[in-house]
């Protein structure tokens, strides 16, 4: 297992990006590394890292995950399941979007809104989990519709959430920063919501790696070059 340590949402693509580049191993079309951690500092956007990432890869991958991973409720409408879940995509079920997942599990439960009400205890809980990967649903599943996100694991701590996002598969090369761009948002949002500060935000990837064999890691080598 290795850790990067990243400021930002950009400096973690970055950083991860290199070290996967000059460390990776060769499996299949992919250069990859297994767990590795990748922990961001701060919630902060580097406005010039994003246009930069947009110029070069676009804004689709970035706004895509903020449908997916996380989009902020309004406050009128947070605790409002059906209000909420229409904000994110009024065609898509439960299964078919992590945040969807989180909010209305099995059109059931709303994980967040419980994340919240425990964060709000001040407790240096153990326990505030928010799955994604349902066995019942994903378990027989090889690769369509296999969620890459496992889960989000919160611990309060001296009042600060540290929030840890636990990837079976991570691809950095055009995803990464889209992921690390909404769980920053997302762990942010859920300070604001419970009143404490911002601690760490950590992303976990089991299979963290680059596609060599696509136009993403050319984008990926002309995006760091232009920095």
């Amino acid at each position: 297992m290795y850790t990067i340590k990243a400021e930002t949402a950009g400096d973690a693509w970055v950083k991860t990006t290199e070290y996967l580049l000059e460390n990776g191993n060769r499996v299949g079309n992919l250069y990859e590394l297994l767990n590795l951690g990748i922990e961001i500092e701060t919630p902060y956007i580097d406005p010039v890292f994003d246009a930069r990432f947009r110029e070069v890869f676009g804004d689709e991958r970035i706004d895509y995950a903020s449908s997916v991973t996380f989009i902020e409720p309004t406050e009128s409408s947070f605790f409002d399941d059906e209000l909420v879940y229409q904000q994110n995509d009024t065609s898509a079920k439960w299964s078919k979007t992590y945040w969807g997942r989180m909010i209305r599990w099995h059109d059931k439960f709303n994980q967040v809104e419980q994340t919240i009400k425990r964060l709000k205890e001040h407790k240096s809980a153990k326990t505030i989990v928010m799955a994604v990967y349902d066995p019942e649903s994903d378990g027989r599943k090889t690769m369509s519709g296999m969620p890459c996100l496992l889960s989000v694991d919160c611990k309060p701590r001296d009042g600060k959430l540290h929030l840890t996002a636990n990837f079976r598969s991570q691809a950095v090369t055009k995803s990464g920063y889209a992921d690390y761009h909404a769980l920053v948002k997302l762990n942010e949002f859920l300070c604001k919501q419970s009143g404490i500060e911002y601690g760490l935000t950590t992303s976990f990837a089991h299979s963290c790696h680059l596609r060599p064999d696509n136009n993403e890691l050319k984008n990926s080598k002309r995006l760091l070059e232009i920095l």
